[in-house]
């Protein structure tokens, strides 16, 4: 498994998953197990994959789970001193945390900009049918406007699990994610101006 695919998994499994189901039918524990054993290109064994809880949804189109999944990681001795140097699923090849590190910092900036994004073509639906933004105090407020009309999915949090802001404007607003290292107005901040990415700049 490739970096990039570890990361993909990873950022799925420290969070509550999330499932949909068959018409029809709820979501099962077998079920549940050997989605997640499959996701992203994982291809554990479903016995690798423990869950802890399922909650269906009551609309029942939707469920929570929390699961625990087998990795195996591989310690080193330098100075005296024990570190994590590589991780591995299943029985996959091990990856080096470090390229595994940059790789989950890298596809929770992409996922933390796909969030914004989404937020500001609601934004701009929102403008074209009221000739204004929203001049909401915070940005669960700005959701809560926007819900569910304009937005058909609740997002306040980045992928660091810091609250996203929103910065309204006579003329237009700025929406950002305050990033890795969780301080504001720093390089790493993810910030859409009025429809426009303006950090990180694209290459």
């Amino acid at each position: 498994m490739k970096p990039k695919q570890i990361a993909v998994t990873l950022i799925t499994m420290l969070a509550a998953f999330g499932s949909g189901v068959l018409a029809g039918s709820g979501l099962s524990s077998k079920d549940a197990r050997q989605l997640i054993a499959t996701m992203n290109g994982l291809e554990l064994s479903p016995d690798d994959v423990h869950i802890r809880r399922l909650d269906m949804g009551f609309s029942g189109k939707d469920a929570v789970v929390e699961a625990l999944v087998q990795i195996a990681f591989k310690f080193t001795q330098q100075n005296g001193h024990w570190s994590v140097t590589h991780v591995r699923t299943g029985d996959r090849q091990w990856e080096s945390v470090e390229l595994v590190t940059t790789a989950v910092r890298a596809e929770k900036i992409k996922r933390t900009g796909v969030d914004l994004r989404e937020v500001a073509q609601a934004l701009d639906a929102y403008r074209r049918d009221h000739e204004v933004y929203p001049q909401a105090p915070t940005f669960s407020a700005l959701i809560d406007a926007l819900l569910p009309t304009y937005l058909s999915r609740v997002i306040r949090e980045d992928y660091w699990h810091q609250s996203y802001v929103y910065t309204p404007a006579p003329n237009g607003y700025r929406i950002f994610s305050v990033g890795p290292d969780g301080k504001q107005g720093t390089d790493d901040d993810i910030v859409i101006e009025n429809g426009e990415l303006i950090s990180p700049v694209e290459g």
